[in-house]
């Protein structure tokens, strides 16, 4: 293949996202790259999930139009009905399927909504069972961060991107406010679809954490969404947090990029702390830290010596060994998460504390 753009893709690409916030932000880069490559090409951007729209929607530098087939949030019927009325109505020159897409359902995206090349990862060899072979190109999948296998869809199709630095978000994602020194951000949760709150740290370690930090000065504010709102007010309350977070998608971004800090599972909101510049730490047990957020002042914190046992081909979320999640319960300790916390903010110390202005509860 050519290490210069292919003439054959013509100026119109659709960009495949169908996963949730964290995987969305890591399909950033390659959109960027992408428009940078072909400034004049039209790109449209189809999700599934109410946050990934919202994200897109925000960059209209990137995304010409965002199609939104809402399979999660209203069903396979709404997701049907959007998808017939968006059915091959563009005829894109090539679509992208961005990293994790192992689904069969998502092979078919592509095809349906019009692409005349299709690139994608190869997640298997090509069966009926699987649908890979409705795609036009098939990548392996390289032993490197999500970040860089989305940038090999567009190296495969011929273009050559600069190497990622970091994600984008939409320009008012970000408070033009200083960081606050002494405001630490912790968020419990993760999504709960299919068994993948398996992810989260137990909350015990969170509280303790919370107060040790509290301790050093910190007032510590806890993130809560719709999935995790019950156990989030549960942690504010026993581990003495300045308080719960509860604020729609931007408005958390723009709070976490006052912070000097984020600590978090791993989750979309650790994604979304690098997008907004923030130092964050997540904590990793079943996950690769393949999927870790990406960033200059990023850390995918996993002390474990288990292997990771996630694998997102397969979407299980069962423990491999059946252990109880060990790499989470019993080695990524209190102790443990407090030093290299501690240690990662010191790294990317934040400027002079301001006036405290607390957010909206």
């Amino acid at each position: 293949m050519s290490s210069s753009p292919s003439r054959e893709l013509g100026g119109r690409f659709l960009v495949v996202a169908p996963q949730g916030l964290g995987d969305s932000l890591e399909a950033t880069p390659a959109l960027a790259a992408l428009k940078q490559e072909r400034p004049a090409s039209r790109i449209d951007v189809a999700v599934l999930r109410a946050g990934a729209r919202e994200l897109f929607s925000g960059m209209p530098r990137f995304v010409d139009r965002v199609i939104y087939l809402p399979f999660w949030e209203s069903g396979k019927r709404a997701f049907v009905l959007e998808l017939l009325r968006n059915l091959r109505a563009a005829r894109y020159d090539a679509s992208f399927l961005m990293y994790p897409a192992a689904r069969a359902e998502y092979q078919v995206l592509a095809l349906a909504l019009g692409a005349k090349r299709r690139y994608a990862h190869r997640y298997f060899e090509p069966s009926l069972r699987n649908l890979l072979g409705l795609n036009s190109v098939l990548v392996p999948i390289a032993d490197a961060h999500n970040v860089d296998r989305n940038m090999d869809l567009l190296r495969a199709a011929g273009f050559a991107p600069a190497p990622a630095v970091g994600y984008e978000v939409p320009d008012d994602w970000r408070d033009p406010a200083p960081r606050r020194s002494d405001v630490l951000a912790v968020h419990v949760g993760n999504i709960d679809h299919d068994g993948l709150d398996s992810r989260r740290w137990p909350a015990e370690y969170f509280i303790e954490t919370i107060r040790r930090m509290r301790a050093r000065g910190l007032r510590v504010y806890v993130l809560a969404g719709p999935s995790e709102r019950e156990v989030s007010r549960a942690v504010a309350q026993a581990s003495g947090a300045e308080g719960l977070v509860e604020l729609p998608l931007r408005d958390v971004a723009r709070f976490m990029s006052t912070c000097a800090g984020v600590l978090a599972n791993d989750s979309g909101m650790a994604h979304l702390a690098a997008g907004v510049g923030t130092p964050v730490m997540a904590i990793f047990g079943p996950t690769p830290t393949h999927f870790g957020p990406f960033g200059e002042r990023t850390l995918s914190f996993r002390p474990s010596a288990c292997p990771p046992c996630f694998d997102p081909r397969l979407l299980n979320t069962n423990c491999a060994l059946d252990i109880d999640y060990a790499c989470l319960k019993r080695d990524a300790t209190v102790d443990r998460v407090e030093a290299a916390l501690v240690a990662h903010l010191a790294r990317s110390a934040a400027p002079a504390p301001r006036a405290l202005q607390s957010p909206s509860q």
